[in-house]
């Protein structure tokens, strides 16, 4: 068993709280990867994990033994980093059997545990080069490799893939979605690219400021957002934001007026407690606005379009205060600046309201 438990953990520095009681579990085998802005504590978690930060108060468990206080090479972790850090004066053999090797393994041992790796990350080709002959995607293959030839029982990720051009980032996505089905060892990812946790995530962890905001499934966090900031955060582009006022409230509907653009009546109930005369915010995904040809909704005007190929984003100012909308349709056929349009929230497929302090009300998905 190798699943993780984090209790109560802290990283206090000076008057600086970097992370503030993070609990956290993950199962045995499951691939969980933490996502929030820059700063947020994402690599100081990894790193305490790793044991090559102390944390200031708290328990790190793995497989049932604590590890809080052990020293990295004691804690069966292996851990791969955005700078790959191989040794430049060691070929690729050498660089994977290094830590074998610091560790007195035969060298028959070292030598079948470098080529099982090789095998499996397909660079058998490679072992007589060194780092300065290989391109990106070929050296985070070598440093993946340095990790699997310890066979831990978790896997560290720091940002690994942020290095590279975007076409080997989607190749390299799916080898690391390979590998975990091969291996099945549990995993612990930090990454600031959403995609690359939407795609390679059993659950998701979101941080902001040291604190865990919400973890859940990818479909969960997008669908079922706790707040406002993981609805933010999570989906490009980015959730529409638009500020409303609770007009009357009823077991399975909510009533909002839209300053300047009138009342209207959302079906589903709420997941919070909501008083009339509460202020609200309405949070609409862009390829969920709905066109209306009525009277009700809200008016906006297009600014400009950006034309993707196969579908287009089309960004509005809404006509009684010039906030920004943006509109995803399918297509190139976009209509022109200066277009006036109509849209109507009440009949989006998915629509989401947040309290004033940004905690979801209600997630129509």
């Amino acid at each position: 068993m190798a699943n993780i438990q984090i209790v109560g953990l802290r990283k206090q520095i000076e008057d600086a709280a970097i992370l503030s009681n993070i609990d956290l579990e993950i199962d045995d085998g499951e691939y969980v990867v933490v996502v929030g802005p820059s700063g947020c504590g994402k690599s100081t978690l990894l790193r305490i994990v790793a044991g090559l930060e102390e944390a200031s108060n708290g328990t790190v468990s793995l497989g049932g033994r604590d590890i809080t206080h052990l020293p990295p090479a004691e804690r069966g972790v292996a851990m791969v980093f955005q700078s790959y850090a191989l040794y430049p004066n060691m070929t690729v053999r050498q660089n994977l059997g290094f830590a074998l090797k610091m560790a007195k393994r035969s060298a028959s041992e070292i030598a079948a545990a470098v080529d099982k790796a090789a095998g499996i990350l397909d660079i058998e080709h490679l072992l007589d080069r060194k780092p300065a002959a290989l391109s990106g995607g070929q050296r985070q293959r070598v440093a993946i490799g340095r990790a699997i030839v310890r066979q831990p029982d978790l896997f560290l990720f720091d940002e690994p893939l942020s290095n590279l051009d975007t076409e080997l980032r989607v190749k390299m996505r799916h080898e690391f979605l390979r590998l975990h089905k091969a291996l099945k060892t549990t995993t612990l990812y930090v990454t600031h690219d959403q995609t690359e946790a939407m795609t390679l995530a059993d659950r998701i962890v979101v941080l902001r400021a040291g604190k865990i905001e919400q973890v859940g499934t990818p479909d969960e966090l997008f669908q079922r957002p706790a707040n406002r900031f993981v609805a933010g955060f999570i989906g490009s582009p980015q959730m529409n934001f638009i500020d409303a006022s609770v007009e009357a409230v009823s077991t399975d509907h909510l009533s909002v007026r839209l300053p300047q653009h009138g009342e209207l009546v959302i079906s589903g109930k709420s997941d919070g407690t909501v008083h009339a005369g509460d202020t609200v915010t309405l949070g609409i995904r862009p390829d969920d606005l709905v066109l209306t040809e009525g009277e009700g909704g809200i008016s906006a005007v297009v600014d400009f379009v950006e034309r993707m190929g196969g579908q287009s984003l089309v960004h509005l100012d809404m006509m009684d205060n010039g906030e920004q909308l943006l509109w995803q349709i399918h297509g190139d056929a976009a209509p022109a600046a200066g277009t006036v349009l109509r849209f109507d929230p009440g009949q989006t497929r998915s629509l989401h309201i947040f309290n004033a302090d940004g905690a979801a009300l209600l997630n129509r998905a």
